[in-house]
């Protein structure tokens, strides 16, 4: 499969991160980072002949999982085409509504905050629970099983400065974030799953604060000594390789649950029932720690992400 049209390139894009605000002035309909030709659709209801458009967001788990989705849907006979649309969720919701896009994983978290403008919720399953509930009243989407993977934003120091200033908590950063710097994605500074709330929950205004446009530059930031401390994704692999200290949301207020799972337009599940199925056997498969290996293998390793999904469903015998 010709992977070459993915012109992101491999650095992981923030959730948040400047590349959005130039495919957002791009013309949904165009899907212009589209990965794979295919025919359109035609009005039936045999998965043999019917193309799904896949959306997945411009970072390393999603390149992965979309190509998981993406697999595991091809085994059962349907044609896809994989589009990538930024890492914000505007996008994504655009496409759904206006049916071009046929489903996408998303996070529970930023289907809560991002999208439906409620608070974050800590509660794992209480998250799932209410983002599904909500995005059907709302939208006619159907969130799928969900994973037990929580990847949720992160404020991350090195060791060396969290020995320095004993933290181990955001209530500790509290008490020196005046005299440290931080280094975000851009939309970190107005989400209250990010700068806004630490802020508000917390109390916590760094000396000055820094954005750039993907999470490879903050955590070369971090590691390289610009900046004392860094939002990170929970299942960045650099987290570990780097020995960084994640601080702990200890009153439970800023960083949400964050598990990932397939969205579907309800008229295309209604379709093509068995989709449900054919997704929901590999949830229980992407754990945390399976994710961050994952990743590790995109990240650190250079892998494609296609070899990285098949092998892993290979190993799940899902394949």
């Amino acid at each position: 499969m010709k992977r070459d049209d993915r012109t992101i390139g491999k650095a992981r894009a923030a959730r948040g991160g400047v590349a959005i605000l130039l495919l957002a002035a791009l013309s949904v309909a165009s899907f212009p980072l589209a990965r794979v030709t295919s025919a359109a659709r035609p009005a039936t209801h045999s998965a043999a002949t019917v193309t799904l458009n896949i959306g997945e967001k411009n970072f390393d788990e999603e390149f992965i999982v979309g190509d998981i989705y993406a697999l595991l849907l091809q085994k059962a006979g349907f044609k896809y085409k994989l589009h990538v649309l930024g890492s914000e969720p505007g996008p994504f919701q655009t496409a759904m509504l206006r049916g071009q896009l046929d489903l996408y994983p998303e996070y529970t978290g930023t289907g809560l905050v991002g999208v439906l403008g409620v608070p974050g919720i800590a509660n794992q399953a209480l998250a799932f629970k209410t983002v599904k509930r909500l995005y059907e009243k709302r939208y006619h989407f159907t969130w799928l099983q969900r994973a037990p993977m929580n990847d949720t934003n992160a404020a991350a120091v090195t060791s060396a400065t969290a020995s320095k200033y004993h933290l181990k908590t955001l209530s500790d950063l509290a008490r020196v974030a005046s005299q440290l710097s931080f280094i975000a994605l851009p939309a970190c500074q107005g989400r209250s799953d990010c700068l806004a709330g630490m802020q508000s929950a917390y109390g916590i205004n760094f000396k000055n604060v820094t954005y750039v446009a993907s999470t490879s530059l903050t955590t070369k930031a971090l590691v390289g000594g610009q900046a004392d401390a860094a939002e990170l994704f929970s299942t960045s692999p650099v987290i570990k390789k780097d020995g960084l200290v994640v601080l702990a949301d200890n009153k439970a207020k800023v960083f949400p649950a964050d598990n990932l799972a397939p969205v579907i337009r309800d008229p295309v599940l209604h379709k093509y029932p068995k989709i449900a199925g054919i997704l929901n056997k590999v949830e229980k498969y992407l754990t945390t720690q399976a994710v961050i290996g994952l990743n590790a293998k995109f990240d650190l390793l250079n892998q494609d992400a296609l070899s990285i999904a098949r092998k892993f469903l290979k190993s799940k015998h899902l394949l």
